[in-house]
């Protein structure tokens, strides 16, 4: 019989799971063991599986499910859609996007507002806000590498309304009590503008590519060079997906990256040192970016402690067997990236921050990693979310080391991704 976690009668451990659903899984785990039936009252009940195994089971057999929210908020695109043809064709129209040597010829793009940030709001003296900054920068680079460098496009109203789209949607969905969307409030009426605005700014830009490619590798001509059978409507609600993927949690991950690196100061060292004798002060390439390891660990062991997707759910049409164990027909499913990969069976020191371990070669469970999903459903734009990492982790270190705040915890609050509270904000020194 699966071990169950029960709350209270008709509640059970609904009020706990959005309160704190990281918590409620790391006390399943430790009480119950690596699969626990989560007992959610009249909601029913939901399967927590946190063993390699089990994860394996979970993602190669369940299918997606979708958020109606996300989908009334962002459109159709590939992020919010459930399992099924419709969600196959959106993936092989993305995916070409996301090949590994177009995204290296993309890095002069990335690299653009990402120096133009360094220059303008980092100096050395100052403390920096990691979250806010971290947002505006990878906002900024998500927005050139859709648009490119063309001046027909409004880049300051596409960064302004996904800056605040971001916070709405994460509001809305991660908070126990909201207005409802209907109600003509300040935050309401702006996200109906902003969403208008953003999908005008993206409609806008098709049709200016349309007449007039940029030469540029970016998504929107890449789109419109796989468009097929797909109308321009589809079309933006995919950049939407692409934006909110790939801003909110490639940002949160480097936060938690620069704040890891800021608390331990010989893995900051090896990478700075690195840093400096492949490249310089040059700016870095695609070519000679993959000369570098340790920005790559840096990321990869941040996004192991602390990784943005904690957690991803699934239902299962046939019974399932998960160890001794059978997951009845009709079950849905849940499995933890942030408990699988701090469990002691699978990692060696889980709680240590240490990049390398991912400088070794090591034998793993294919399913003990899981940052970006895995199986059939990992994210199509993991390697894009890998480039921007290597940029901003290679660029901060040619100028900066970071100090951080004496005696202050860092804690977490799941949202669409894991966010560090509050804010780390270190000293910036001179590299």
């Amino acid at each position: 019989m699966i071990p169950r976690y029960a709350g209270p009668p008709l509640l059970g451990l609904n009020l706990r799971f959005l309160r704190d659903p990281i918590g409620m899984f790391c006390q399943a785990r430790r009480d119950h063991g690596d699969l626990v039936e989560l007992d959610l009252g009249v909601a029913g009940s939901l399967y927590a599986a946190f063993h390699p195994d089990g994860v394996r089971q979970v993602l190669l057999n369940g299918r997606r499910t979708h958020r109606q929210l996300l989908r009334e908020l962002l459109g159709k695109g590939l992020f919010t859609s459930p399992s099924g043809e419709d969600w196959v064709r959106r993936r092989r129209l993305l995916t070409p996007l996301f090949r590994a040597e177009r995204l290296a010829s993309m890095t002069p793009l990335l690299l653009r507002p990402l120096d133009e940030a360094l220059d303008r709001r980092w100096r050395p003296g100052a403390r920096i806000d990691l979250a806010a900054e971290l947002k505006k920068i990878t906002v900024a680079m998500m927005v050139d590498a859709t648009f490119g460098t063309a001046p027909d496009v409004d880049r300051a109203a596409a960064r302004a309304a996904l800056d605040f789209l971001l916070g709405y949607v994460d509001h809305q969905l991660f908070t126990l009590l909201t207005i409802p969307r209907s109600w003509p409030t300040p935050d309401n009426r702006r996200y109906r503008a902003d969403i208008a605005a953003l999908r005008r700014v993206i409609g806008d830009a098709l049709t200016a590519r349309r007449r007039r490619p940029s030469g540029q590798p970016t998504f929107l001509d890449g789109l419109l060079d796989n468009q097929g059978d797909f109308t321009d409507e589809e079309l933006v609600d995919e950049i939407l997906s692409i934006f909110v993927a790939g801003t909110e949690t490639t940002g949160t991950a480097l936060v938690w990256a620069l704040h890891l690196l800021s608390l331990n100061p010989e893995p900051a060292r090896r990478l700075r040192a690195e840093v400096a004798d492949v490249l310089g002060a040059d700016a870095p390439t695609g070519d000679r970016l993959r000369l570098l390891t340790w920005p790559r660990a840096a990321l990869r062991e941040a996004l192991r402690l602390y990784p943005p997707a904690w957690a991803l759910r699934r239902v299962v049409d046939e019974p399932l067997q998960i160890g001794e164990h059978t997951v009845p027909a009709g079950a849905r499913l849940i499995v933890s990236s942030y408990v699988t990969h701090r469990h002691e069976g699978v990692w060696a020191r889980p709680e240590q921050f240490d990049p390398g371990r991912w400088l070794v070669d090591q034998q793993r469970h294919r399913f003990a990693y899981f940052p970006f999903g895995a199986g059939a459903h990992q994210c199509v734009g993991n390697t894009f979310a890998q480039l921007e990492g290597d940029l901003v982790l290679t660029r901060v270190a040619q100028r900066f080391r970071l100090d951080p705040l004496p005696a202050r915890r860092t804690g977490t609050k799941p949202a669409i991704a894991l966010t560090p509270v509050p804010a780390p904000t270190p000293l910036l020194l001179p590299a």
